[in-house]
């Protein structure tokens, strides 16, 4: 629970005065992950009530306002939405990933004694590591054990090695 607390004050650091990032995710949606890549913003959109277990979530991917990626698109992240979390000195960690065989999106989030933070998107394919966007400025991240146990998302069976 401490690396969730770093990980959470981490994520709260942008304070008055710094912009928030940019996100895909629409005005009744609640934006888990987002953040700006090069060009490009990776979001992670919920909708639905997490007290329910009736959340849905989209991983989003492109141009503001034009992803170019919408995943899964019918609301059955159920199926293919998996958590993970690691624990490091000095700080923590956590991921999101979608699953769409051969591919996964992972977006993540983390802090550490001797590197700071590391925020952003890697995509797999056939496990192998295809890319690592990394996030430029403050991401909006809701990452971590509370948010992943109240919108019910099982734990990844799939390691995810920090890029």
């Amino acid at each position: 629970m401490k690396s969730a607390s770093i990980v959470g004050l981490w994520l709260l650091a942008a304070g008055p005065g710094q912009a928030a990032a940019p996100t895909h995710c629409a005005a009744n949606e609640q934006t888990v992950f987002s953040c700006l890549t090069d060009h490009k913003v990776v979001s992670v959109c919920a909708s639905g009530d997490p007290a329910q277990h009736g959340v849905s979530l989209s991983y989003r991917f492109g141009p503001l306002g034009r992803p170019e990626i919408s995943y899964p698109s019918s609301g059955q992240s159920r199926d293919v939405v998996r958590a993970g979390r690691w624990v490091f000195a000095g700080g923590g960690g956590a991921w999101l990933a979608f699953h769409r065989p051969p591919y996964r999106y992972v977006v993540y989030s983390a802090i550490g004694r001797g590197w700071h933070e590391k925020a952003g998107l890697a995509v797999e394919k056939d496990g192998r590591l295809l890319a690592n966007r990394s996030c430029r400025g403050t991401p909006i991240s809701e990452l971590g054990p509370d948010f992943f146990s109240s919108a019910g998302i099982a734990d990844d069976a799939t390691p995810f090695d920090l890029p």
